[in-house]
């Protein structure tokens, strides 16, 4: 893990009960430290345990072809990590239907399903392990993890979770949108006889046009 960190050849096997140590003093140190960030989390917030996270997952590689995934929360009151999960679907097992004590495959399914699997892990064990509620979602604009997280009702009815939405995110979708429509109509006539966008001076939706219809729309919802 070691080498990997730091960009290093693999080393030989004799080195592999280090790597073992300093794995288990890193696991020690995450663990540690997250529990100091989520008490911090709880007396930013007034000693309440109803608390709201951002939350996000990242993959080994691109395009959710990855083996292994990382759903990461965070508090929103310190910017601290405060909890993480890791699924990996790899298996070095010789035997794949008799899996080996020390194997690290932990999920099983298509690589964009990990956010969704890995939030409901780590807001199941909120309490457990950080006293602690995470009763407000601030996301992506990708809604399916929380979507998860609802439809289980993982608090009960008297703690929702509520979904807090990122202007930014809320922008960006704005203007995709705008573009898209755009792309759509591009060169036809609308009911008064002029066209959405082009080169044309009586053209009224330029791409300058629709990145300060975002930024009005973002200071508008601030």
């Amino acid at each position: 893990m070691f080498c990997v960190v730091m960009d290093l050849p693999q080393p030989h096997t004799r080195f592999q009960n280090y790597n073992k140590r300093l794995l288990n003093a890193t696991r020690a140190v995450c663990e540690s430290t997250m529990q100091k960030a989520a008490k911090e989390a709880l007396v930013e917030n007034n000693s309440d345990n109803n608390i709201a996270v951002a939350v996000d997952g990242t993959w080994q590689k691109r395009h959710y072809m990855s083996h292994n995934g990382v759903v990461t929360v965070a508090s929103m009151e310190t910017d601290k990590v405060i909890d993480v999960d890791v699924l990996s679907k790899y298996c070095a097992c010789k035997n794949k239907q008799n899996h080996e004590k020390s194997c690290k495959s932990n999920f099983c399914g298509s690589s964009d399903m990990m956010e969704m699997k890995g939030a409901c892990n780590i807001f199941k064990f909120s309490l457990t392990f950080h006293n602690a509620r995470y009763t407000k979602y601030f996301g992506d604009g990708d809604s399916k993890a929380f979507d998860a997280i609802t439809e289980e009702n993982i608090y009960g009815d008297e703690f929702q979770v509520e979904k807090l939405e990122c202007i930014g995110h809320v922008r960006k979708r704005m203007g995709s949108r705008l573009r898209r429509l755009k792309e759509k109509i591009k060169g036809q006539l609308l009911s008064d006889g002029k066209r959405l966008s082009g080169k044309n001076r009586l053209n009224r939706l330029t791409d300058s046009q629709i990145d300060k219809i975002q930024n009005y729309y973002g200071l508008a919802i601030h």
